[in-house]
């Protein structure tokens, strides 16, 4: 492991190619800027061999909810955040979302308020960028690992009041809860992506709220959303992915007010889906299904990731409670599995959640170019592995 920090003047060579930057055969990142030849020529600069690498935008994980021991519902100490921050850059994220789910209403305040507290202090040099806090329900109607009792029934701009604190960045939330759209709107205006997620819908409900409230995210596609009888996107065994191909080639054969929102969702290819590459949460043959659909633009890894206490926990009680595989095994996944190649899925990785999240586009995340902080991740084509990021003036390499 290698890690150098606060380094103004960086010059990479060797790579096999960068996404973005066509014809470029050296990178230069001047004071954490990427910046062109000529406007770098006259300085010297520390060189960083990237053979056998590709220079891809670095990773956004807009949905973790702890590593190892670390468990952002827990209030954890800052020291387990700076260690979870690093265990991230050495994976290849650069920036990424701490998550909290449905809770107890004050519970959720103190995690976003302990969350915040950090972000005051913390150091850039340490690891992978906090982007902002991902509220996971609490208004909710299909559940999962979450806490059905905690779960708010009404999703007015009161009941949501309370939880629109500083940094918070996206909320996934069940749209028809939404009876007016007034929520939802406010949270839109507030640059707040609002998310579909752990949603009973039914076709037409989706249909309506989708069009209505104009919604372009969808939170852990498949999962804690209303499907369709005889449809499964897990296990080894056939996902009868036929019964679902033909209500979406056909209409007429959708039960509008029995069917769920995932229909709505694969029918509106301009919404992005965040999902778990993990061959658990979504099984190999519906992810290349899904991918087809959608498209490196629309189709955007996440990991749910869990510390591994509550993994463990929820196994032990026969759920699948969230996730422990990385993005950059996700991203060999979609490889391996022959969903896509090795450069649409890390795309997929960074480039369609900044194009739905304000904070990302502005901060100019999902992208190399000229004048941009750089926040790249180098993937060893050979050890087929992510070989280390950069973040801005810092270096964090395997």
């Amino acid at each position: 492991m290698e890690i150098k920090t606060r380094l103004s003047k960086l010059k990479l060579i060797n790579f096999i190619k960068a996404i973005d930057l066509e014809k470029i055969n050296e990178i230069y990142i001047s004071n954490g800027i990427i910046t062109s030849k000529e406007q770098a020529a006259k300085d010297d600069f520390m060189v960083v061999d990237c053979k056998d690498c590709i220079i891809a935008p670095g990773f956004i994980d807009p949905q973790l909810n702890g590593l190892e021991d670390c468990d952002f519902w827990q209030l954890p100490d800052f020291k387990k955040i700076d260690d979870l921050r690093l265990k991230l850059a050495l994976s290849g994220v650069t920036a990424f979302c701490p998550t909290i789910i449905t809770s107890e209403k004050e519970k959720i305040i103190q995690s976003i308020t302990h969350i915040n507290s950090y972000i005051k202090q913390c150091k850039d040099y340490t690891g992978a960028k906090i982007l902002g806090i991902h509220l996971e329900g609490i208004f909710i109607t299909k559940y999962g690992v979450h806490k059905s009792n905690c779960a708010q029934k009404e999703l007015t701009l009161k009941n949501l009041e309370p939880f629109i604190k500083e940094n918070v960045v996206i909320f996934t939330l069940a749209p028809e809860l939404d009876k007016t759209g007034e929520a939802v709107e406010f949270l839109q205006k507030n640059n707040i992506l609002v998310s579909i997620g752990h949603s009973n819908a039914t076709y037409k409900e989706g249909n309506n709220r989708i069009k209505k409230f104009g919604l372009s995210c969808v939170t852990h596609m498949f999962n804690s959303l209303r499907g369709i009888e005889g449809f499964s996107h897990r296990g080894n065994s056939s996902a009868n992915l036929e019964i679902l191909k033909s209500k979406l080639n056909n209409e007429s054969m959708i039960n509008s007010d029995k069917d769920g929102i995932i229909l709505s969702i694969l029918k509106d290819k301009n919404i992005c889906c965040m999902v778990i590459a993990d061959g658990l949460h979504v099984n190999k043959e519906v992810l290349e299904f899904l991918y087809r659909i959608k498209g490196k633009e629309n189709f955007s890894l996440t990991t749910d990731m869990v510390s591994t206490e509550f993994f463990n926990l929820a196994k032990s009680h026969g759920t699948l409670g969230g996730g422990q595989t990385t993005m950059e095994k996700c991203v060999l996944n979609l490889v391996q599995w022959e969903i896509c190649n090795i450069e649409d899925a890390l795309i997929c990785a960074s480039k369609p959640i900044t194009n739905k999240l304000r904070i990302a586009k502005d901060t100019g995340l999902g992208q190399l170019s000229f004048g941009k902080e750089a926040n790249i991740t180098l993937w060893d084509t050979k050890k087929n592995r992510v070989k280390g990021t950069i973040i801005g003036e810092n270096i964090f390499f395997n």
